[in-house]
């Protein structure tokens, strides 16, 4: 089944990330989703780009981080490649820390756990120097 494909690209500026956020939103408004997931879809797209420019690039500006968001009939998926450092052995993530003790929260691998906790599923490929990390949230009811 193919759907309905928007292809976004920016340069790796942390400031760039919320031009994405916000075509989320719009094309959330064509789904059956409600504006509360709105708004949990532009998180995790946020996050994911926010991951790519920080990790696979080291906050470097001058590399490309790409978005494939398609509306499908029963879905609305993501993509997020980038051409830098891979995620060595991923794997999903799990939040251990005692909420009592404000120095035993984790600083990294949050952005990855918010993704995995909201979508439906997620996977992550690298392959020729290509990684993605692909995500979806399937609609409560079909389009029409």
């Amino acid at each position: 089944m193919t759907g309905k494909t928007i292809n976004l690209s920016i340069e790796s500026k942390l400031s760039d990330v919320c031009l994405v956020g916000h075509a989320v939103r719009g094309v959330c408004c064509c789904s059956p989703l409600d504006q509360e997931d709105y708004g949990r879809m532009e998180v995790c797209v946020v996050e994911a780009v926010t991951n790519a420019i920080n990790h696979a690039y080291q906050r470097q500006n001058g590399f490309r981080v790409e978005t494939a968001i398609t509306l499908h009939e029963d879905r609305i998926s993501f993509a997020i490649s980038d051409c830098g450092t891979a995620i060595v052995n991923y794997a999903p993530r799990s939040l251990e820390f005692d909420p009592e003790e404000i120095g035993s929260i984790p600083e990294n691998g949050m952005g990855l756990f918010i993704i995995e906790t909201i979508m439906d599923e997620v996977t992550y490929t690298s392959a020729d120097g290509r990684n993605t990390l692909s995500f979806c949230k399937y609609f409560p009811s079909p389009l029409p």
